[in-house]
């Protein structure tokens, strides 16, 4: 005997939860869209629009954070992840431009992947923002930008990760190679 109300249950929880996917992952999109945005804005140095932008994500996030809390199935959806990542990045980036401090950056508990993610891209944004000061003329500013990322680069060797997060991980060592070798290049040539 098949029990068809227990079926019937299964078909409207798939509904419900692709109907929510498809919510979330366009609250996702566009999170993770203004999160770039913000990231390009603060890159050139306007902070203004990079708080807006960052705020603008922040809501999208929430939004979906509240779609998760409605439908479980929810939670563990890719993009939905992504989207916090570029966030949490776009959002450390921003707060250390902005105050020269690194640490929590929402009112919400983020996933520990999410931030060693975000922290481990960071070098990157960091290797272009040093490349910025350098055509930019401020070749001595660079020296503080190598020592913030070698103390990232330092946490996170003492994380023992593995899998995608071994990955970033390298990823960020390997940019702050790239920084050692424009603070290298500048000190060369007198401009750092």
């Amino acid at each position: 005997m098949i029990d068809k109300n227990f079926f019937q249950q299964i078909k409207k929880r798939y509904q419900t939860s692709g109907q929510g996917r498809r919510q979330l992952s366009e609250m996702s999109n566009q999170a993770q869209f203004l999160s770039k945005q913000a990231i390009f804005a603060s890159q050139r140095g306007d902070l203004v629009q990079a708080a807006v932008l960052l705020k603008q994500a922040e809501q999208h996030l929430f939004n979906g954070q509240k779609l998760v809390r409605q439908i479980e199935d929810l939670e563990n959806q890719g993009s939905y992840r992504a989207a916090w990542e570029e966030f949490a990045e776009a959002k450390l980036f921003y707060n250390y431009l902005s105050s020269g401090k690194l640490g929590a950056i929402v009112k919400t508990e983020l996933p520990v992947e999410v931030y060693i993610g975000a922290v481990s891209d960071l070098v990157g944004e960091m290797v272009r923002y040093a490349v910025k000061l350098a055509t930019d003329g401020q070749g001595v500013k660079v020296g503080a930008v190598v020592k913030v990322a070698t103390e990232l680069v330092a946490i996170l060797g003492e994380m023992n990760l593995t899998g995608s997060l071994r990955s970033k991980y390298d990823q960020a060592k390997h940019h702050l190679r790239k920084l050692e070798d424009i603070q290298y290049d500048l000190t060369i040539k007198g401009r750092g």
